[in-house]
C-alpha cells in the first residue's frame, strides 16, 4: 500500500479511511452519481439566512455569512468562516480531487482568472453531539453577488441542472479534498510522495495550505470524510466567475425548493 494511504489508515481520527494512490476512475461512475446516494432521509431542511437576496441554493454563500443556521434531522447547524489563505493560479485551470488521487485528475474545462485569491471554509457547527466539520471550500475571485450556480465541468462533460437526479464530482477516499493549478499538478504529485506523512500527520485539523516551488494548494477535510463531492461554478449578472466551491454534503439542500 502506498505511504500516503499508510498514514491514513494509522490516524485515529473517523474522518478519514484508508485507500490506495493507485487507484484510478474504473468508469464514468467515478465523476457521476445518483443523488439518491446521498438522501439518507427525506427530510427538507429549514435554512436560516438573513439575506434573502442570494441566488439558488442560497446555502453555498449563506454558509459563509455570520448568523446562518440549519435545523436537519433533528438538530441545529450554526456556521462560521475560515479564511485559509490565497491560492495561486498561473495557468487559470484548476483542479480539485482528493490529494490520492491527484495524479489521474485533470482540470476543469473553465478558464479561471490568474492571480492569488482568498480560500475559506465553511464550518458546520452540529448542536447535537457538538461536531465541527468543513461544509463547503471556496476559492474567492469576487466579491459580485452572484447571480448564478452551476456545475463545474470536466472536458466532455455536459451541463446538466443543479437538481439533476445525477450529479458531476470527485470521489474521496482520504477524507480529503485540494485546490490546485493545473501547472502545479505534477510538483505537487511528487511533493506528496516525498512528505505524505509529515503534510498530513495527526497534527493535521482541517486545513492546510502549503508552498512548494513559488506555487502552492490548498487541503481540507471532506465533511464527514469519504463520499462523492460536487463542485460548482457562481457567476455574477454579466457571467464573469465569482467563486468556485465544493459542497460536502452537510446540508441536504436539493430538498429545498428554489
Amino acid at each position: 500500500m502506498h505511504k500516503r494511504s499508510i498514514t491514513l489508515c494509522m490516524m485515529a481520527v473517523t474522518l478519514f479511511s484508508c485507500t490506495s494512490k493507485d487507484k484510478v476512475p474504473s468508469s464514468t461512475n467515478d465523476i457521476l452519481r445518483t443523488t439518491n446516494e446521498f438522501d439518507l432521509t427525506d427530510t427538507i431542511p429549514k435554512i436560516m439566512i438573513q439575506d434573502t437576496s442570494l441566488a439558488f441554493p442560497k446555502i453555498f454563500e449563506g454558509s459563509f455569512l455570520k448568523g446562518t443556521k440549519v435545523a436537519q434531522f433533528g438538530t441545529e447547524i450554526a456556521f462560521d468562516k475560515i479564511a485559509i489563505g490565497n491560492l495561486k493560479i498561473s495557468s487559470g485551470q484548476i483542479i480539485a480531487t482528493d490529494p490520492v488521487m491527484l495524479s489521474d485528475a485533470i482540470a476543469f474545462s473553465e478558464n479561471f482568472p490568474v492571480g492569488e485569491f482568498p480560500v475559506e471554509l465553511a464550518m458546520a457547527n452540529i448542536n447535537v453531539n457538538k461536531d465541527r466539520r468543513v461544509a463547503f471550500a471556496r476559492v474567492k475571485f469576487s466579491d459580485k453577488p452572484i447571480k448564478k450556480w452551476a456545475f463545474a465541468l470536466l472536458p466532455g462533460q455536459a451541463p446538466i441542472p443543479l437538481k439533476s437526479k445525477e450529479i458531476y464530482g470527485y470521489g474521496v477516499d482520504a477524507g480529503l479534498g485540494l485546490f490546485v493549478d493545473r501547472a502545479a499538478k505534477n510538483n505537487l504529485d511528487t511533493l506528496l510522495d516525498k512528505n505524505w506523512d509529515s503534510m498530513f500527520s495527526e497534527k493535521f485539523e482541517d486545513y492546510l495550505n502549503h508552498s512548494f516551488q513559488n506555487q502552492n494548494a490548498v487541503f481540507f477535510s471532506t465533511g464527514y470524510g469519504d463520499g462523492f463531492y460536487a463542485t460548482y461554478i457562481g457567476r455574477d449578472s454579466e457571467g464573469k466567475i465569482c467563486q468556485l466551491l465544493t459542497d460536502f454534503d452537510m446540508v441536504l439542500w436539493r430538498n429545498v425548493a428554489e
